[in-house]
């Protein structure tokens, strides 16, 4: 019996510490993008926590997220079968979330049986062939064709115009050249469910011009620095946010980003009836985000060099100086060649908003519809900080940017109707948040102090103060703030939280707290323990104190 307990621990304690093992692993091969290392080390660590019925870490990191305002609760699902690399966009159907692969496959969300693989075949963007022939023709250049990606996707529906719009890079191997395109398929079911598209029934709308002839060192194509966002203005135009595969003039030759007569580095009006485009700004390097505000101004993130991405107001017919002028440095830390004095950005149409250090900021989005704090406001999604930016926009400026963590690389960012905010990461993993209301701890406390036999004037006290104590402490459990939680602080053991900055006396205290010591403590906190950092912070009243302790035991209850 006990070498069978033994062996049963062993094993535990190997699975557990493996598990361990792959989630660091994963971790940092996942933070310095080690491909394929990271992709295996995801899958591992995904198998092992659904071995041990464990949650994965995106459901632990999104259950629960506070914010200014609004209390974040997100539920996650994976696209089945998939790798865990870079790419991919969101799109609303009506209520229908849509999730589109960097490959082109479109999942939508069914909340019971999870991503669904949508009968929607994209377009060839020439990848076969490509592959194909830089085996041939090119084996000693790097050509990472899987960053050759389906960059964004839409849905439009008004009087004009049903159906997709979406925008992808493409190679053409015969030319061998590359650029972006923007394509059309026409959608005539009631729902993503019912909708089947085939690759011949896309209509390219946009081709980039001119395409790009292949590097002739390093990367054929650095396909990662496409940009291709777009965003809708309807009925029938659509923005497109076009990188400059960086053939910016610093690192490679410039393939004219500060010209005209060429769409690189640019942001772009294209009709999807007519196919008619047009350059409304240039000067940018590699737009991820685009989008349209309830003004119907266009806005645009932006990634720098070192230091230096950006939120941009597009104004038609302006330029925004790359690479001629940044707020950022050479990734050697030197400063970039500028016209202007390096990192003051005087002479172009300067950013609304810079990150520096850099962000890796991606997708941006308009908010409706989800909470009156925030309706109106900008959502700025982030790879390199695993973050959101919540942005304030008054007369063309930010008021704040609001940092909410999220804890993994945010993809792409989009407000839905119902109250609801989904991401999309790259781990390939769809996130939906919705609103848990903030709930006051103290409200109607008065009351049951009263019912409970308490003056009046006693009560109105006690809650005054317990207002108070919330500045340094949360009543809600595991939540602390300057000082411990107070949540069930009433016959749990002194020192008993996971808050790391108790005294040595208190941490160390076997006891519990009852309602006497605790009280006891609140009216002279050095008389109970000589080793408290809330010596001289006591009430004194020994009633009042009383009373806090009551109240305490009132309005927070263990679990």
């Amino acid at each position: 019996m006990l070498r069978r307990l033994i062996t049963i621990s062993a094993v535990a304690v190997f699975a557990i510490a493996s598990l361990i093992a792959v989630g660091v692993f994963g971790y940092y091969s996942h933070k310095l993008q080690l491909d394929p290392v990271y992709d295996i080390a995801e899958r591992a660590d995904l198998a092992g926590r659904r071995a041990l019925n464990m949650p994965t870490i995106t459901e632990g990191l999104v259950d629960r997220i506070d914010t200014i305002y609004v209390r974040l609760r997100g539920k996650s699902w994976e696209m089945p079968n998939d790798d865990f690399l870079n790419g991919g966009a969101l799109a609303a159907w009506g209520d229908d979330i849509l999730a589109m692969h960097k490959s082109g496959r479109v999942h939508y969300l069914d909340e019971d049986k999870g991503l669904v693989l949508a009968d929607v075949q994209p377009p060839d963007n020439g990848v076969a062939a490509y592959r194909t022939l830089a085996a041939e023709k090119y084996p000693n250049q790097q050509t990472r064709d899987g960053a050759i990606r389906f960059n964004d996707i839409e849905f439009v529906e008004n009087e004009e115009l049903r159906g997709f719009a979406l925008s992808y890079t493409f190679v053409d191997a015969e030319r061998e050249c590359y650029g972006n395109r923007v394509a059309w398929a026409d959608i005539d079911e009631a729902s993503i469910s019912d909708v089947s598209i085939a690759e011949n029934d896309w209509r390219i709308v946009f081709e980039s011009n001119p395409c790009l002839s292949f590097n002739t060192s390093g990367e054929l194509i650095v396909s990662y620095m496409s940009g291709g966002r777009i965003a809708i203005q309807e009925p029938t135009k659509v923005y497109l946010g076009n990188g400059e595969f960086h053939l910016d003039g610093i690192y490679r030759p410039d393939i004219g980003i500060q010209e005209d007569d060429n769409d690189y580095g640019k942001t772009l009006e294209i009709d999807l009836i007519t196919g008619e485009s047009r350059h409304i700004s240039k000067g940018h390097r590699n737009l991820q985000g685009v989008a349209v505000d309830a003004d119907g101004r266009l806005w645009t993130t932006e990634h720098g060099m070192r230091g230096g991405d950006e939120l941009n107001l597009i104004r038609d017919g302006e330029d925004y100086g790359w690479p001629a002028e940044n707020l950022g440095t050479l990734y050697s830390g030197v400063a970039a060649p500028t016209e202007g004095r390096p990192g003051r950005h005087e002479i172009y149409e300067a950013p609304v908003y810079s990150w520096l250090p850099s962000a890796a900021v991606s997708s941006v989005s308009l908010i409706e519809g989800f909470h009156d704090t925030w309706d109106g406001d900008l959502m700025i999604s982030s790879l390199k900080d695993r973050t959101l930016f919540r942005a304030r926009i008054r007369d063309d400026r930010v008021v704040f940017l609001e940092e909410i963590p999220i804890g993994q690389r945010v993809r792409d960012v989009m407000s839905m109707t119902q109250g609801r905010l989904a991401l999309w990461l790259d781990t390939n993993e769809l996130v939906v948040f919705t609103v848990e209301e903030t709930v006051d701890p103290l409200e109607g406390l008065e009351e049951k102090l009263v019912s409970d036999g308490m003056e009046m004037t006693l009560a109105t006290e006690v809650v005054s103060v317990l207002e108070g104590c919330n500045e340094c402490h949360s009543y809600e459990e595991n939540i602390h703030g300057a000082g411990p939680s107070l949540h069930g602080v009433v016959g749990r053991r002194i020192g008993g939280t996971a808050f790391q900055n108790y005294s040595s006396e208190l941490g160390g205290s076997s006891d519990n707290w009852d309602t006497d010591t605790l009280a006891a403590y609140i009216a002279d906190p050095e008389a109970v323990f000589s080793e408290t950092v809330m010596i001289g912070l006591g009430v004194g009243d020994e009633e009042l104190a009383a009373g806090i302790a009551k109240g305490l035991e009132l309005i927070v209850q263990p679990k």
